[in-house]
């Protein structure tokens, strides 16, 4: 097929692939046609050339494309993806092709692709990656092509005679364009970042050719056409397509091509030459540019501008060249001329009196994030000077000056209406502070001196005044990750400031203190007397209170009191000594805290203010040690409309968590000063939230419906906070068992209750799927009531003293706490769980085929033996019974980590239930890790089960319960869990981390079953041995080393010489050592039997495929080497030494093969 045919043929798919007339089938036979053509372009380059430059003759004489839009462009991608791969010949043609087309389309018809502007990128691009791959050596004249054609015309256009002639517009914007690509594509920082190395050592060789033979000759005409858009840009242009439209830069084309000229300098004043972006006459062009009258037309060309300005201080140049040039451009002038105008043009639309084309509000907002963007750039420039070390004395003072320079700047613009303007300057801010601290450091602590300080309160204080919220805000909480853009926009602002507060607290603490009390204290004073407040205020003061700890860095009590040093001294000195905090007067922190909380701020009606204020009473709960007067009010605040019954259900969710943390946090606090009669009080306003509800959507009534209901955020996990906090309340009535163990049912019944309700074996309704996920909401809820209650580790087992029926020797509200634990232990408080525990599991039993019942019952569970300790372990059989049924992969590695941590915890009271499940649930193990592997998820899942099964092994082992494998009901089972521990191991699929835990496994074992053979006795009277009689140590596994000869130790040798084994991995090396420590550990053992196994039995059947000596090599480095550390380095590099024998035999037999299949 001919070229012209095959263009054809290639239009016809395009228009077809994209005609939404087209029928399925013929679309899609166009689109694999198109690819085959994509795909074959070493083939079909020339015809999608030849596509995109085909003219033909039209009516009138006029010429114009054979092709439409689309097919070109086809044709243009076809030819670029096929440039790298053609020949110097091929590169010439399509050069000659594209110049040519080039100036037909520019120059000789002028119609520059009639202004459709993907057409006029994708030839500039396609030209581009043509420089890429032919500049300087094949195309050397890239660029003076291109330059030589900016003062062209057609013969038709030709402009009046003038020196020089004016510039062509639509070649300027031809040029332009074409810088700009060249530019992305060999030195765009974000383009870098996915190239291969050759091809940035590629980018490298083309800018360095650039810098030598064309960079003066782009740079000029850049400059040229900057000179003439400014003067054009005043002149307008008619409506109409004249020919004085058509020559030359004027009006709106003029706007267009001094926008693009900017960028482009922003382009190149980052990699070539700065002499040549820098002089006083480009500097005057781009201040010229900046300062162009502010009218929405030319906001454009300023914004343009001052990135260019931006670029090119942002250059890289020696300290003294970057002060000058800043001297030169006077941006501390320029800037400050930019917000006066910024502040008029604001007044002006405030009052509704802006002139005509006058920019917009949202405008304005632009060009000033780009001016303060420019302010930021100078600010870090001059910073940089200030801490370079090859900068003189004299530079770094004159750009500490400049850096003063431009403070009220900093200031002004920190403070401005738009959060973006203030967010713009925030990397210089933040660079400053940095300085000053290193300044601090270097002085060893020395006062900031007059200026400093005065500067540091200013901007502390602007700093505040941006954190407020704006008057006209609406103040909501949202969900993490439901928050609109301009929400996340001003947290992250605020996060910002506070960083610059709190740098300033390190600089001056002092300063710090008494501008943040300066807002807090007159606020909290004007709430007390009466007068109305913006919510915003409050809120604000109670944000800064809220930060203050944090930016004083100090913890603890030591935060709010100010304790002489002597005493802090002789804490550290005398073990016993504590330190007596209610003694001594408050801080700064705790004077604020205390004003905070007399004057109940709380109560002020609006929600952010109560949220922060219980925010911050869960920072510092610490507070209340010194002051415990004020839980009293902190409490009932915490239970009203202002705290857990808010009306908004995303607050009502947070104080929940709040008050979880609270109680948590200052649970012996309220123990000592808060009554039982109170406590009750409190858990019962609190009984009303504690409606369990479970929606489910009808399209989500299916398992994977259950799964995703249960995995999502609701409003119930807030609700598991407030159990929690309901059971910390239980618990510290502890010397008021009756009624704890009351309020404990009186929580627990209802759940339970209902959860009876709600069991269903099986669920084929949307009713009953919703009833499956309210069942698993109140699992969870009974196993939260739990944690509330104090982890049973922690609790001291030891039989209370009182009689039965007689009273404590105080009841009050101050008795010991330690001794209430100790009694707490014993109390029936344990029953009522035992009891929930077993209504619980009954309940499962009976749905355990619903994954989520599953999963809250093991959650439950776990919560509940936490707190109740030995008394529910006998249930752990009916949990396992429970989850062992429906078991999926996933929830068998939880449940032998969820087994194996009470292993660990309970030790021996745990040996009799492990003795029962060890069976069924290794049973399971084996099940699952024999079902094949079909994919990536699989191996995944099968790594995770075999590292779960050899941690579990290694629980029960590190807590000395390794008698359960040789148990009466385990012992015959013993041979197959040690022969899964070895095939788990040698799996040609097993991951390192697996291999390695299993080793693990194999070394614990070897230490605790392995013994030395006997020995003949010592004759007590001649010291000799009497061979009659041996002294004999019994290992619990007799003949365990027989396994390991015959399983571990041929594995051992064989796994490091696997082709997928990489001793330079990480994890390889550390299971080596484990193989050392297994090799050398049964050798110490077991002496001379290990080295007749190895000669005798084992190294034997490795001839023929073990180079000469490799065996007696090992072998001797076994028994010389004193542990298995020292062993490690040696049998690494005998691992390496034999991995390359093996890879040359390997090669040998391959070869032979060959030969053999040749001959």
């Amino acid at each position: 097929m001919d070229l012209s045919s095959l263009s054809a043929q290639i239009a016809s798919a395009c228009q077809c692939a994209l005609s939404p007339s087209s029928a399925p089938a013929q679309r899609q036979e166009a689109y694999t046609f198109l690819q085959r053509v994509r795909e074959a372009h070493g083939e079909t380059w020339q015809a999608c050339l030849a596509l995109f430059l085909e003219r033909h003759d039209g009516a009138g004489g006029q010429t114009g494309y054979k092709w439409d839009g689309d097919a070109r462009m086809f044709g243009v991608q076809v030819v670029g993806e096929s440039l790298p791969h053609l020949s110097a010949e091929a590169l010439a043609f399509v050069q000659q092709s594209l110049v040519e087309y080039f100036q037909q389309e520019y120059i000789t018809y002028g119609k520059a692709e009639n202004g459709v502007a993907y057409l006029k990128n994708a030839s500039v691009h396609l030209i581009t990656v043509l420089f890429v791959h032919t500049y300087p050596q094949q195309f050397s004249s890239f660029f003076s092509t291109f330059l030589n054609l900016l003062r062209l015309y057609s013969p038709s256009h030709q402009p009046a005679p003038t020196t020089p002639p004016p510039l062509n517009p639509l070649t300027a914007d031809l040029l332009l364009r074409l810088l700009h690509d060249v530019s992305d594509e060999i030195s765009d920082a974000q383009l870098r970042l996915n190239k291969l190395p050759h091809r940035l050592a590629k980018d490298t060789e083309l800018r360095d050719a650039v810098r030598e033979h064309d960079a003066p000759a782009i740079a000029s005409s850049i400059w040229e056409i900057i000179s003439e858009s400014l003067d054009g840009i005043s002149t307008p242009s008619s409506s109409s397509t004249t020919l004085d439209d058509l020559v030359g830069l004027k009006g709106k084309r003029a706007r267009d091509i001094l926008e693009m000229a900017m960028r482009v300098v922003g382009d190149y004043v980052s990699w070539i030459d700065i002499n040549l972006m820098v002089t006083p006459s480009t500097i005057a062009l781009l201040l010229r540019a900046l300062n162009l009258p502010s009218t929405s037309e030319a906001l454009s060309i300023r914004t343009a501008a001052a990135d260019a300005l931006l670029e090119t201080i942002s250059k890289g140049m020696p300290p003294g060249d970057k002060l000058a040039l800043l001297s030169v451009l006077d941006i501390a002038s320029v800037l400050g001329r930019l917000v006066e105008e910024r502040d008029a043009s604001m007044l002006q639309l405030a009052n509704g009196k802006a002139a005509a084309g006058a920019p917009s509000d949202d405008e304005m907002d632009a060009f000033a994030e780009k001016f303060a963007k420019l302010l930021n750039g100078v600010g870090c420039e001059l910073c940089k000077i200030c801490e370079d070390n090859n900068a003189s004395n004299e530079a770094k003072s004159a750009a500490s000056v400049s850096t003063s320079s431009i403070f009220p700047l900093l200031l002004r613009l920190l403070t401005d209406q738009n959060d973006q303007v203030a967010m713009a300057i925030m990397p210089f801010t933040h660079t400053l502070l940095s300085r000053y601290k290193k300044d601090k450091k270097r002085s060893q602590n020395v006062p900031l001196d007059a200026e400093r300080s005065a500067f540091l309160t200013a901007l502390l204080k602007a700093a505040i005044v941006k954190m407020q919220y704006k008057p006209d805000d609406e103040w909501m909480l949202s969900k993490d990750g439901e928050e609109d853009d301009e929400e996340l926009a001003f947290l992250d602002l605020r996060k910002n400031l506070r960083q610059i507060g709190d740098a300033i607290a390190i600089l001056d603490p002092q300063l710090y203190s008494e501008v943040i009390q300066s807002t807090i204290v007159p606020t909290i004073e004007a709430f007390e007397q009466g007068a109305t407040l913006p919510w915003q205020r409050l809120e604000l003061s109670l944000y800064l209170l809220y930060g203050f700890g944090q930016a004083i860095l100090v913890t603890g009590p030591l935060a709010f009191s100010v304790v002489p040093q002597g005493e802090l001294d002789r804490a550290k000195k005398e073990a016993e000594y504590r330190v007596d905090y209610t003694a001594f007067p408050l801080s700064t922190l705790g004077e604020l805290l205390l004003r905070a909380c007399r004057a109940n701020v709380v109560e002020f009606p609006h929600p952010s203010v109560a949220l922060q204020f219980f925010e911050i009473t869960v920072r510092y709960s610490d507070f209340f040690r010194l002051c415990p007067e004020f839980i009293g009010r902190i409490l009932p605040s915490f239970l009203d409309e202002h705290g857990l019954h808010q009306a908004d259900e995303m607050i009502q969710a947070r104080m929940f968590y709040l008050f979880s943390r609270f109680i948590h946090q200052a649970k012996h606090i309220v123990q000592t000063r808060v009554s039982g009669q109170v406590i009750q009080e409190i858990l019962s306003r609190m009984q009303d939230l504690l409606t369990i509800n479970a929606e489910l959507d009808a399209s989500d009534a299916s398992v994977e419906g259950l799964v995703k209901a249960a995995s999502t955020t609701t409003f119930f996990d807030a609700q598991l906070y407030l159990l929690e906090s309901i059971g910390t309340l239980i618990w510290i009535l502890n010397q008021m068992p009756d009624e704890q163990v009351t309020l404990l049912r009186a929580v627990l019944t209802p759940l339970l209750s209902e959860l009876q309700a709600n069991v269903r074996p099986t669920a084929s309704s949307a009713a009953d799927y919703a009833s499956v996920l309210k069942a698993h909401h109140l699992i969870m809820a009974t196993g939260n009531v739990a944690k509330g209650f104090p982890d049973a580790t922690n609790l001291k087992v030891t039989p209370t003293a009182t009689p039965s029926g007689s009273s404590p020797r105080s009841s009050g509200p101050s008795a010991n706490i330690s001794a209430a634990m100790a009694r707490s232990t014993s109390g029936v408080w344990v029953e009522v769980f035992k009891e929930a525990t077993e209504s619980m599991l009954a309940a499962a039993k009976s749905m355990s085929s619903f994954v989520v019942i599953r999963d809250a019952v093991r959650f439950s569970f776990n919560r509940i033996v936490a707190t109740t300790g030995p008394a529910v372990l006998h249930l752990i059989p009916t949990l396992i019974d429970v989850l062992l049924g429906e078991i999926t992969f996933p929830e068998l590695a939880e449940l032998l980590s969820f087994v194996g941590l009470l292993v660990a915890k309970y030790k021996t009271s745990i040996l009799e239930v492990l003795d029962t499940l060890l069976l069924p649930v290794f049973n399971r193990v084996f099940h699952f890790l024999k079902q094949p592997i079909t994919g990536t998820d699989d191996e995944i899942q099968h790594a995770t089960l075999r590292r779960a099964y050899f941690n579990f092994i290694l629980s029960i082992t590190s807590s000395n319960l390794q008698q359960v494998f040789y148990s009466e009901k385990n012992q015959s089972s013993l041979s197959s869990i040690l022969s899964s521990v070895t095939h788990y191991i040698a799996l040609d699929n097993a991951q390192i981390s697996d291999q390695r835990f299993g080793f693990i496994v194999l070394n614990k074992l070897l230490s605790l079953w392995v013994v030395s053979p006997p020995v003949p006795a010592t004759n007590a009277s001649s010291g000799q041995p009497n061979t009659a009689v041996l002294v004999m140590e019994e290992s619990p596994v007799p003949g365990f080393e027989t396994f390991l000869y015959s399983s571990a130790i041929p594995m051992c040798l064989q796994v490091p010489l696997r082709p997928n084994f990489d001793l330079l991995d990480a994890q390889s090396f550390q299971m080596m050592g484990e193989i050392a420590s297994l090799l050398k550990g049964l050798y110490l053992k077991r002496g001379d039997e290990f080295t007749q196994f190895m000669m005798g039995e084992y190294l034997p059947t490795t001839n023929g495929w073990w180079p000469q000596g490799a065996a007696e090599e090992i072998l001797n480095e076994i028994t010389n080497a004193t542990d298995g550390k020292a062993l490690k380095k040696p049998l690494c590099e005998w691992v390496r030494k034999m991995r390359r024998a093996l890879a040359q035999a390997r090669q040998e037999v391959a070869a032979n093969n060959n030969n053999n299949a040749e001959a």
